[in-house]
């Protein structure tokens, strides 16, 4: 099912994303099962006799499921350790937003920005957002990415849904918006 989708795109995404949650839990109790095999494994009578230590010879398999362990998390650890999961602004973005929080005044009062950005816009800003990526994204996610990419030209789109402030590294190409900073724009009539 899962390779269908990911190879196809054929139906919900959410549906095959909760799917790899419940592949990865068996594919932790397999690894679990087998860890437990390693660690119950213990070495001949002969030789452990022949080895003269006692302590190794007796815990080889809790020595063994140690090495397993440390050589999975020192080859997984680096692989990962610089992967921005939680990273969706940098500090220009920061900075802008704290601009906005500490100059733009009540009137302005709804933004539209790059959705994987608004959950920290509205966290600092205080102030609403058109849209925002919880879990996966909306097509309300994929008109405010449009509406970016095309130069947030559609002063229509801003009236209808309320949108006042405008945040995008993007060129602008609306006679009804003022820059006020950089990257941010305030709709002329919103005042």
């Amino acid at each position: 099912m899962l390779v269908a989708f990911f190879t196809f795109r054929y139906g919900l995404s959410i549906m095959y994303e909760r799917g790899l949650i419940y592949m990865m839990l068996m594919v932790g109790i397999v690894a679990g099962a087998g860890l437990v095999g390693v660690k119950n494994l213990s070495l001949p009578v002969k030789l452990t006799a022949w080895l003269r230590a006692p302590i190794i010879t007796q815990n080889v398999g809790k020595f063994l499921c140690l090495v397993l362990i440390g050589l999975t998390l020192a080859i997984g650890i680096p692989d990962r350790q610089d992967t921005p999961y939680y990273y969706m602004i940098d500090s220009e973005d920061y900075e802008a937003f704290a601009w906005i929080r500490d100059n733009v005044k009540e009137g302005y009062e709804k933004a539209v920005l790059d959705p994987w950005k608004a959950t920290a816009f509205k966290a600092i800003t205080g102030k609403n957002v058109y849209t925002r990526i919880h879990a996966f994204p909306r097509p309300s996610d994929e008109e405010a990415s449009k509406f970016l990419e095309e130069g947030s030209s559609d002063t229509t789109f801003l009236r209808e849904n309320g949108i006042s402030i405008i945040y995008t590294e993007g060129e602008v190409h609306n006679p009804d918006l003022i820059e006020v900073g950089e990257n941010i724009y305030l709709l002329k009539e919103a005042e």
